[in-house]
């Protein structure tokens, strides 16, 4: 009995311990703002940092999605040290290393996806001062829930009370409180298209951007105090992450291929939304476009959700589709228009595509970046010149 007491002491006072460090190293920025939301978080921090950074502020920022990195103040970027399993506890690391590098703001992506590690995250390890919603789309179903409002239910619980929060007016409805009588945070919508005098004046490669993307860093900075001119130098200084919708061109047989990187959208509803970018960025119709979907063994239930919007989607939308990584033979039994392209290597599957290709085209990559989908990206990289540079 007396070890055990004396165990719960120990372990009670290691808590404390952890809290009052934990209290004192939050308490030492000035400023953290957190992203969250289903798509577009990486982005929006990478560009928000540099803005900032390019304000002078020293700014270290965290991204988590396809690639966990840091974005270091002077601008070069650092992959996040991981071993073993991913927890939110690697969130009192970064704070622990903005203080470190007198930071006086912290720029974090929201990593969690289960309810319960959303609010420790966000209202007891992170305490952003300000909240950025991206968007409320259906994805990691299993987790967050069938619907968007069950999913803004668990997004709701990054927004701590004393928080300013951003979000599309899109999606405003969305967040509102359970009950009227709940405490909440202040939340404010960000109109669509707010940043088009900023847009204005990007350069050609920064006009994939999505527009809600831009809406929302650009209402933050602004009630920031940075001016356009200094915002807009910021966004074209933001270095891309991995999954970040791009396109290159190459030439092979006489025929210019465009590549197009939408692998990261993971979920339907976002990919065309991506797609819907593309052919308005190439001015294409949709007979140009060949859909190459790459699938992830553990991710059985993103396969039923593409299948589903391929039975309907692929038709109009794709002139031939090919299926690479898991699941590809269930996709081939239930939608008849795709292919299996077994995966041999990143060269060879752009190659064989752009060569069954009768004409200049465009090679639309999605489904999921891991696998395949990295490999590819960094080959399409390589390969061709970056469209709009």
């Amino acid at each position: 009995m007396t070890i055990l007491l004396l165990t719960l002491t120990v372990l009670l006072l290691f808590l404390v311990y952890e809290r009052v460090v934990l209290n004192r190293l939050r308490n030492s920025i000035p400023l953290v703002v957190a992203v969250t939301g289903t798509r577009g978080k990486s982005s929006v921090v990478r560009m928000l940092a540099s803005v900032l950074r390019e304000a002078g502020d020293t700014v270290l920022a965290k991204t988590t999605g396809s690639q966990a990195q840091f974005v270091l103040p002077d601008g070069t970027v650092q992959d996040v040290p991981r071993r073993g399993i991913v927890s939110i506890l690697e969130q009192k690391k970064v704070l622990r290393k903005a203080v470190e590098m007198r930071a006086n703001c912290l720029v974090v992506e929201i990593m969690s996806i289960r309810p319960e590690n959303h609010f420790v995250e966000s209202q007891q390890i992170l305490k952003p001062d300000i909240v950025l919603v991206t968007n409320v789309r259906r994805d990691h179903t299993e987790a967050m829930g069938e619907t968007e409002t069950e999913i803004a239910s668990v997004l709701r619980l990054d927004l701590p009370p004393a928080a300013s929060v951003y979000v599309p007016e899109e999606f405003r409805s969305l967040l509102d409180p359970p009950s009227p009588g709940v405490k909440s945070a202040r939340i404010s919508s960000v109109p669509k298209g707010c940043s088009d005098p900023l847009r204005a004046t990007l350069k050609a490669r920064q006009m994939t951007e999505f527009t809600e993307n831009l809406d929302l860093v650009a209402s933050v900075v602004r009630d920031l105090g940075v001016p356009d001119n200094i915002a807009s130098r910021g966004i074209e200084n933001a270095r891309h992450d991995i999954g970040k919708f791009r396109v290159w061109t190459y030439r092979i047989g006489g025929k210019r291929i465009f590549l197009v990187n939408a692998f990261a959208a993971n979920d339907p509803d976002s990919t065309m939304r991506i797609y819907e970018k593309a052919r308005q960025t190439l001015a294409a119709a949709p007979g140009l476009f060949t859909g190459l979907l790459n699938l992830r063994y553990d991710r059985p239930d993103r396969t039923v959700q593409w299948i589903e919007a391929l039975q309907e989607k692929a038709p109009s939308h794709f002139k031939n589709l090919y299926v690479v990584g898991g699941h590809s033979h269930v996709v081939r039994r239930r939608v008849k228009s795709a292919s299996i392209l077994p995966y041999s290597s990143p060269d060879e599957i752009t190659n064989v595509i752009a060569e069954s290709m009768e004409e200049d085209g465009i090679l639309f990559g999605f489904g999921n970046i891991g696998g395949a989908g990295r490999a590819l990206v960094e080959h399409w990289q390589r390969l061709g010149e970056e469209y709009g540079v």
